[in-house]
């Protein structure tokens, strides 16, 4: 290859990075807005429903959203692999940013009664239905338009969008407890991160129409028709990878969500730190990620992908009870560096993942293969962690109840890596790296 030609290569490598990380961006900046903004939302959409009762409604309303991921997924899936990862793209960074907006503008409980919740529920599901095929065709669009010694690393650019939003997120959301009262939070400073996705939606938007599609699925169409039924495709020739992608987005955005976003729920709703505190505790461990993640992604190009994967997990297994342990000791300070050190690993996964997605499957079904199975693994991992975690505290009274959470997720983790070969050398234009055995293969 000229340098000439790696240059060029380089350059659509770098647009297409940047053109995913913004819209997951927005994707997470939404996601992690509802989840920070959850103790202050119970009240307000959930009246009459006090403590942790209200608080899981509120969360309740979250799982709704990622109830509906998996049929977007589909939706989004099958364009995506049809006409192209680009126009499908728009579409979902589009509908998320009006989904996300409509929310700061809705009327409370108190004002129109029970159809607060509705129409809150309601825009909770159109978001979920829209995120459902961005991180499918975002993953697909930077792997797909990396060199392949570096897939590793350009593929670490949805993930470095997922940490910007959520940290994006928690600043907006710190400042304005900062800077507000809690009645004034509580009457009009709630909306204001909400709105705040208007000039991100247009932003994004814009980026997006200037990049070029992934010159793999250009070349793809070029010599075959696209996959008529990419579902059907998928659900008949890639089961393993699918179910290999439910494992591994599981065990991932659980242990991950447990040691970012819901980590906000626990601070101040269970061990009663306060908000403004917690929400910059939040924003040190979502900026954390943005060093080690593309680090991490080049790793994997070295040592490979299941190799960061795995060490990822087996950190979760060691550390999650001494770091929630070493949480409620009273003191914020000491909270920090528990939260920043549990932080470590989920970097790691981050920064490796969603290249290893791309590699389950061929070009001409990856996006679709992607959204299925990360949208199923999302349903049953961030889509109910925090109801899962807050209920356990409810119930057994144990405080770090989460935690061992977060070790069996890791370990689901390890047991589905146990079934994987290595695929950081194969080539994403060709099907044969994309269907490994389920058994016997490592």
């Amino acid at each position: 290859m000229t340098t000439r030609t790696l240059t060029d290569r380089n350059l659509v490598a770098r647009r297409a990075g940047l053109a995913a990380a913004v819209g997951t961006a927005i994707e997470y900046y939404d996601f992690a807005i509802y989840g920070y903004l959850a103790v202050v939302l119970a009240p307000l959409f959930f009246a009459g429903q006090h403590g942790l009762v209200g608080l899981l409604g509120t969360l309740g309303v979250v799982a709704s959203g990622f109830l509906a991921r998996p049929l977007g997924g589909l939706f989004f899936g099958w364009m995506g692999d049809r006409r192209g990862r680009k126009v499908v793209l728009m579409a979902t960074v589009t509908c998320m940013g009006i989904a996300t907006t409509l929310t700061g503008l809705l009327p409370t409980y108190a004002t129109i009664g029970v159809g607060a919740p509705i129409l809150l529920t309601v825009l909770r599901i159109a978001q979920g239905f829209a995120a459902g095929g961005e991180i499918g065709g975002a993953a697909s669009l930077s792997t797909e338009s990396a060199p392949s010694r570096r897939r590793g690393l350009f593929g670490s650019s949805t993930s470095l969008g997922i940490s910007t939003g959520m940290a994006a997120a928690a600043a907006t959301v710190g400042t304005l407890s900062a800077l507000t009262t809690p009645a004034q939070l509580s009457s009009w400073g709630w909306r204001v991160p909400f709105l705040i996705a208007a000039p991100l939606l247009v932003g994004a938007a814009l980026y997006r129409m200037r990049v070029e599609d992934s010159p793999l699925f250009l070349r793809m169409v070029e010599e075959q028709a696209p996959p008529k039924a990419p579902i059907a495709e998928v659900l008949r020739e890639h089961k393993a990878g699918v179910l290999r992608l439910v494992g591994i987005a599981y065990s991932t955005m659980t242990t991950g969500s447990i040691a970012s976003v819901y980590l906000l729920v626990h601070l101040s709703a269970v061990l009663h730190y306060p908000l403004t505190g917690s929400l910059w505790l939040i924003v040190l461990i979502v900026l954390l990620p943005l060093a080690i993640i593309p680090w991490s992604g080049a790793l994997s190009d070295r040592f490979g992908r299941r190799r960061l994967l795995a060490w990822s997990m087996v950190c979760f297994v060691v550390l999650a009870v001494p770091c929630f342990l070493l949480m409620q000791q009273g003191s914020l300070a000491l909270a920090i560096v528990a939260a920043l050190v549990l932080n470590v690993p989920f970097s790691m996964q981050q920064g490796v993942v969603y290249t290893q997605y791309s590699e389950l499957f061929p070009t001409r079904v990856r996006y679709t293969g992607i959204s299925l199975g990360f949208n199923i693994g999302g349903v049953i991992g961030s889509g109910i962690v925090s109801l899962v975690a807050t209920w356990l505290v409810a119930v057994t009274g144990i405080t770090i109840a989460p935690a061992f959470y977060a070790v069996f997720a890791a370990i689901v983790g390890l047991f589905v890596i146990a079934t994987m070969r290595e695929t950081s050398r194969d080539d994403l234009d060709t099907p044969a790296a994309a269907e490994p055995a389920l058994e016997g293969e490592k």
